[in-house]
């Protein structure tokens, strides 16, 4: 316990007190009508007063029964509790179903619509102590909360475990949870903590444990991502490439991981530094279909593209932004993004240039737009590859959902093709003149950043005329420019 956490805790344990306080002054009935049956009103009363009185009741008969105990986990999630009911449940849950408490918060706890309640439990779990309950910190932690920023130390999980095991041990704390977890009944739990591990700057530990430790047989995850390291020298980095790795060990073929390790001996090994699973298709395709691609610089690669998207109108349209909070300003020009851009990015892009300019590509594209403006109930998608015989196939999947002319529901059937895609890809054909839609909004990049996949967007500028950007997490955006109807 150091610093600013020290501090904190300290301020947090006299919290602790006053919570438990509040607790004893329901004795008391500050606030609270006792209703008839406590279970009842917890189960179905609307009244807070009235649920505050159940509790007290229910502090009065503990041991605690089964039932009374299901009905206290369920106001730790379930709509109609105010906060301080909530509090007044923890308190009595902690001391009477401490086991309960923690399963119920393991599984909701990102379901959780109160963030103020949420960040409270994380400082009652450091005040109290409550290392038990080290994996409601991990499942609350490994879920984006735009709230809360970007800032991993500055997250109140991480705050709460460097309380419990001091701010330089909060690595270890997350290895024991990884290595103690089951292979099998917690491997969800095992891949948010591997993406915490990445997350805190804990690569070098994480490629050292696959490569000099021996794995368990019936480890999965940790066997697939040693075979990747041996094979490709690709260490994952999130939940979402741990399943797309998954997903590729079951069903890809012997020769599908001999061609990717062809194509990755190819790429310069400058490049290859934190190299990404959605750059295997990448490589694959260049080695195969255009090879020159291999042999350049990433600042030859770069001054190609620029060439190529000069003639294209690249930059003239983009998306509107207007109204959302976007941070720092967006950009979809290359020439901004020199620094940003990666090898992946740039071969993606050239790749995606030289199918745009064929005939048959573009004929196919339109026909997806033409179809989509027609259907008000989604927009379309699906993903974009190279056959066995090097020609560019656009593959439409119907969504998993419809019912919104604004958003396509990718079904599991366009992730099991997209494994071994180049692109995933959907339209903004809602209208033909489209413009202020041209390029990815925020609902693509949070697709982007959780499948972490290279992904198209293609917008109808004019009925004739459709722009095409480049995106993947980050997000990181290149506009690509236009493509005519044929």
């Amino acid at each position: 316990m150091h610093g600013t956490h020290g501090l904190r805790l300290a301020l947090i344990a006299t919290c602790v007190a006053a919570v438990s306080t509040a607790a004893a002054l329901l004795a008391g009935g500050c606030n609270s009508r006792r209703p008839v049956d406590p279970i009842v009103a917890l189960t179905s009363s609307p009244s807070p007063e009235e649920q505050l009185g159940a509790i007290e009741m229910l502090r009065e008969q503990v041991p605690l029964s089964d039932e009374a105990k299901r009905a206290l986990r369920r106001t730790t999630f379930a709509q109609g509790f105010n906060l301080a009911n909530r509090e007044a449940a923890f308190d009595l849950m902690v001391k009477e179903d401490r086991k309960g408490l923690r399963e119920v918060l393991e599984t909701n706890i990102v379901r959780m619509e109160s963030f103020e309640y949420r960040r409270w439990i994380m400082e009652q779990i450091a005040a109290r102590g409550m290392k038990d309950y080290t994996t409601v910190l991990v499942n609350s932690w490994a879920g984006g909360v735009p709230a809360w920023g970007n800032d991993d130390r500055k997250r109140p999980e991480y705050e709460a475990m460097a309380a419990l095991y001091g701010s330089d041990k909060v690595g270890d704390a997350l290895f024991a949870v990884m290595m103690e977890a089951s292979p099998v009944r917690q491997a969800a739990l095992r891949a948010r903590t591997w993406e915490l591990l990445m997350r805190i700057g804990e690569r070098d530990r994480l490629k050292e444990l696959v490569i000099s430790s021996a794995v368990r047989p019936d480890d999965v995850m940790l066997k697939d991502i040693k075979q990747l390291v041996d094979d490709l020298g690709i260490l994952p980095e999130t939940r979402e490439e741990l399943i797309w790795l998954g997903k590729l060990r079951q069903s890809a073929s012997p020769a599908y991981w001999k061609m990717a390790g062809e194509a990755l001996r190819e790429v310069p090994s400058e490049q290859k530094v934190n190299f990404e699973l959605r750059g295997i298709p990448v490589a694959m395709a260049a080695q195969r279909y255009a090879p020159d691609l291999l042999k350049k610089t990433k600042d030859e690669l770069f001054d190609d593209l620029m060439v190529r998207l000069a003639l294209r109108d690249s930059g003239k349209h983009s998306a509107d932004f207007t109204g959302w909070d976007t941070g720092s300003k967006r950009s979809e020009r290359l020439g901004t993004q020199r620094a940003e851009v990666n090898w992946t990015d740039l071969v993606a892009s050239n790749l995606a240039l030289s199918m745009l300019d064929d005939p048959k590509v573009s004929a196919r594209i339109f026909d997806i737009g033409d179809r989509d403006h027609q259907d008000r109930r989604t927009e379309y998608g699906g993903v974009v590859r190279i056959n066995d015989a090097g020609q560019w196939e656009v593959v439409e999947v119907r969504p998993r959902v419809t019912g919104s002319d604004i958003r396509f529901e990718a079904p599991q059937e366009l992730f099991d093709q997209g494994y071994t895609s180049l692109f995933h890809f959907h339209m903004h054909a809602q209208e033909f003149e489209n413009g202020t839609y041209a390029g990815p909004h925020m609902g693509d990049f949070g697709y982007a950043n959780s499948t972490r996949a290279n992904c198209l967007v293609f917008t109808f500028i004019r009925r004739d005329t459709i722009n095409v950007d480049y995106y993947r997490h980050g997000p990181l955006v290149i506009d690509l420019g236009t493509v005519h109807r044929p």
